[in-house]
């Protein structure tokens, strides 16, 4: 948290002062959102994983689902990863609580269809199916959220 504060108060120096500089007038809604990596998560380096991610939101219910979601992840993903990679799993620590988000690199939409298809043939994913082979309980959702994003041609990750 002190590193974004610093990054901010150098952002709004360059901008005089405001944020977000010279885009205000178009929004109409503003949220952040502070995530945190799980151990399993991979380091978000610099480079070529998509260009298409898909990311997708899970909101558990309030009451240990999360370390239920985390457990089932940690036993699933080994196997998945040998399928294709995963950009991130985080956990929100701020904002929207009780937020699992995880962010899957592909070079197409075909790609995407593929790889989850083959990871399901394979009895290796979704996380729920591996959890119910090991015993582990399952964690309720109440709300599932998904995009397919393209990073902008700025964007270290490409």
């Amino acid at each position: 948290m002190a590193e974004r504060d610093r990054l901010r108060a150098e952002a709004l120096k360059a901008c005089d002062g405001h944020w977000p500089p010279k885009t205000a007038e178009f929004i109409v809604a503003q949220r952040t959102d502070v995530f945190h990596a799980f151990p399993f998560s991979p380091e978000i380096k610099p480079g070529k994983q998509g260009p298409y991610f898909e990311m997708r939101t899970y909101t558990v219910a309030n009451g240990g689902e999360m370390t239920k979601m985390e457990a089932m992840w940690a036993a699933a993903l080994p196997d998945r990863l040998k399928i294709g990679p995963v950009t991130a799993v985080w956990k929100s620590e701020m904002g929207a609580l009780n937020q699992f988000l995880h962010i899957w690199p592909y070079k197409s939409l075909n790609d995407r269809v593929e790889t989850r298809n083959k990871a399901t043939a394979a009895g290796v994913w979704p996380p729920t199916v591996v959890g119910k082979k090991l015993g582990l309980p399952g964690a309720k959702l109440v709300h599932q959220e998904n995009k397919i994003v393209m990073p902008s041609a700025f964007s270290p990750l490409q």
